[in-house]
């Protein structure tokens, strides 16, 4: 499923400096991001992301093969090399990786940038590169699919992977899971913002993506900050920053958003969505 060009920006301010951004701004036939490589790191242990995947003597397509991996195998990384491959518009290095008592390299475009426990399954996470700009996520249990797909998210780094299970049973009928993962994206107006991508699985396990929402992000001097507020919780007051308290409303997840100058102390701006839970999606409603 794809988003809106602007998804991954919560609230006006930062879509309108995007926008002026793009009309002031001489237009570059190069981002700043084009020659990133997501990078593995060393010692870390991933998942194989693929399945019936080499792993070989050497690093490169020629090397012998010394055993075949399935997907959801663990490894450790042991060191990146210097061989660099790219299929399908994704470049990654390769890496020397232990495998039990064996070890060998294996491109790291078969190798899982993230992953997570959810339940009795894993989430696993793949960035596809900055030139397709998605999310792939895999659903597995042992080396079982149990659902998948890629998202469009924007130009993606590999440096703040993170994740947050949210409490279904706030929400009703309840989806069988609620989760958002939260990752880096390379941004036109500054180097990188925090991004929050929320998903659902509906009983089959299919994976249904929701909303995106932005914790905080600068573009000095405009700032913004925001805040998501659950059924049952409470945001208190903040009159530093004119804040009023904001209480959680029944099958809905308020987004409040607030921006601010930097110069401009006493300049304050809320802004606020409500995403309705219908059953099976959260339809935004602007406040």
């Amino acid at each position: 499923m794809d988003f809106p060009i602007f998804y991954t920006m919560s609230g006006i301010v930062f879509f309108l400096s995007l926008l002026l951004t793009s009309l002031i701004s001489p237009i570059l036939s190069q981002n700043h991001w084009d020659d990133y490589i997501a990078e593995k790191n060393i010692k870390s242990t991933y998942y194989i992301f693929g399945d019936n995947v080499n792993l070989r003597e050497s690093d490169h397509l020629n090397g012998k093969v010394i055993r075949k991996l399935s997907l959801g195998s663990e490894i450790k990384i042991l060191t990146k090399t210097n061989q660099i491959l790219e299929q399908n518009s994704l470049k990654e290095y390769w890496y020397k990786v232990q495998v039990g008592d064996d070890t060998g390299y294996i491109w790291g475009g078969l190798i899982s940038d993230y992953s997570f426990p959810l339940n009795e399954m894993i989430v696993l996470c793949k960035n596809l590169g900055t030139k397709t700009k998605k999310l792939e996520l895999k659903i597995i249990q042992g080396s079982k699919i149990l659902s998948q797909g890629s998202f469009e998210v924007g130009p993606l780094s590999n440096e703040s992977w993170d994740h947050t299970i949210y409490n279904p049973s706030l929400f009703s009928p309840s989806p069988h899971t609620i989760f958002a993962i939260k990752f880096l994206i390379f941004s036109e107006i500054e180097y990188g913002y925090s991004n929050e991508q929320v998903f659902t699985l509906n009983r089959e396990v299919k994976i249904i993506p929701q909303f995106s929402w932005n914790p905080g992000s600068c573009d000095p001097p405009a700032c913004a900050e925001t805040w998501l507020v659950f059924p049952k919780e409470i945001l208190p007051e903040d009159k530093k920053m004119n804040r009023k308290l904001i209480k959680g409303k029944e099958n809905t997840i308020i987004e409040l958003m607030h921006s601010f100058d930097l110069d401009e102390t006493n300049q304050h701006d809320f802004y606020q969505s409500e995403y309705v839970w219908n059953g099976s999606q959260f339809q935004k409603k602007e406040k």
